[in-house]
């Protein structure tokens, strides 16, 4: 048995592409899909109406995504644990049984990370050395990472670069897009820390996995698709603010070593960060406001059609039409005149 989470907020549009995903690629087995709403303002009911055989848990406000995770942890007890970002779409068939046969090989590991890739095809950098001074200004969103995205700073905790095909590596730290538990492993290196409300959380239980002797690794052998962002575009300012006073709890928790010396400088350049950031975000609202708005929804076609090549052939089964009406309607559905950015905009 396997408890499948997924932390809802405003994202129902990508979160019904993601249960269809997992409903295809389970192949007979049944996982215990539990999505938890953090107080949500777009409509979520029609989600419970399509998959009668996951349980809803609404939250009256946003609790904080650590906070979600560990009500839902704390009334569960299956050996193994995936928590899965709604903006996600399961790509490699067989995943749940892939997953759960890897850690059975391997139990030492207390948390495994599969291999992470944009809508494009592209991969992410979901697997990463824990984060040292330079990561502040050589961040995934940062301005010097933009600007010079070619810099051996900019990709210098970046280890996904380091897997040969299929084999799995160990790893510092794994995107918490996709993550496998083992319940063991964090019985006994305890639950998230809910005083990270959203980001960062996935480095310091990694961190914490670790440091109790358990091992964390990638294996990109089973992949999954990510939009980056999905379930936070549409509140960028609270994103950016939440980062970065995840970041400064990050630090003064795990630095122990010389706190007198190393945090002030580090505070100073979380604090730079952040003003370089919200500079990045205006222009790039400025910029955009005299443009077009950028539509997503041929990537999200690809998408499709890419996990129906890894498959060979679409899903037999409830969803096959699903897959097809979707890929066929993708194009069309992007001249919607209400599309927003990052929204796939792909009716249900």
């Amino acid at each position: 048995m396997i408890d499948l989470v997924i932390v809802n907020y405003n994202s129902s549009e990508f979160l019904h592409d993601c249960l269809a995903s997992i409903r295809c690629s389970c192949n007979g087995l049944k996982p215990n899909v539990v999505v938890t709403d953090n107080g949500s303002k777009d409509p979520i009911e029609y989600i419970r109406n399509t998959y009668a055989d996951i349980t809803i848990v609404r939250n009256r406000e946003n609790i904080g995504y650590s906070r979600a995770i560990n009500a839902v942890l704390a009334t569960t007890d299956a050996p193994y644990i995936v928590l899965l970002n709604p903006d996600t779409i399961v790509l490699t068939d067989h995943f749940l049984e892939s997953i759960t046969a890897f850690m059975d090989l391997h139990p030492e590991v207390g948390i495994l990370g599969p291999g992470v890739l944009d809508p494009d095809g592209g991969i992410q950098g979901s697997a990463r050395s824990f984060p040292r001074f330079h990561s502040l200004f050589f961040g995934r969103r940062s301005l010097l990472t933009r600007i010079f995205p070619q810099s051996r700073l900019a990709s210098a905790n970046i280890l996904t670069k380091d897997a040969a095909n299929t084999e799995p590596i160990e790893v510092d730290w794994v995107s918490g897009a996709c993550m496998v538990i083992r319940r063991r492993a964090l019985q006994q290196v305890g639950m998230m820390d809910d005083r990270f409300f959203m980001y960062w959380e996935d480095v310091d239980w990694c961190k914490r996995m670790w440091d109790k002797g358990w091992k964390v690794m990638y294996w990109p052998g089973v992949k999954i698709m990510h939009h980056v962002g999905g379930s936070s575009e549409s509140r960028v300012l609270r994103s950016v603010i939440e980062f970065h006073k995840s970041a400064l709890l990050y630090f003064n928790k795990h630095i122990r070593k010389y706190r007198g010396l190393l945090l002030p400088p580090i505070y100073a350049a979380i604090s730079l960060r952040f003003v370089g950031i919200l500079m990045l975000q205006f222009i790039k609202r400025m910029f955009f406001h005299f443009r077009q708005k950028p539509d997503t929804t041929d990537k999200t076609a690809r998408t499709w059609l890419y996990r129906a090549c890894i498959k060979n052939e679409f899903v037999n089964g409830p969803d096959n039409e699903l897959l097809r009406n979707k890929t066929k309607r993708a194009k069309q559905d992007s001249l919607t005149p209400s599309a927003r950015p990052g929204s796939h905009q792909l009716r249900n």
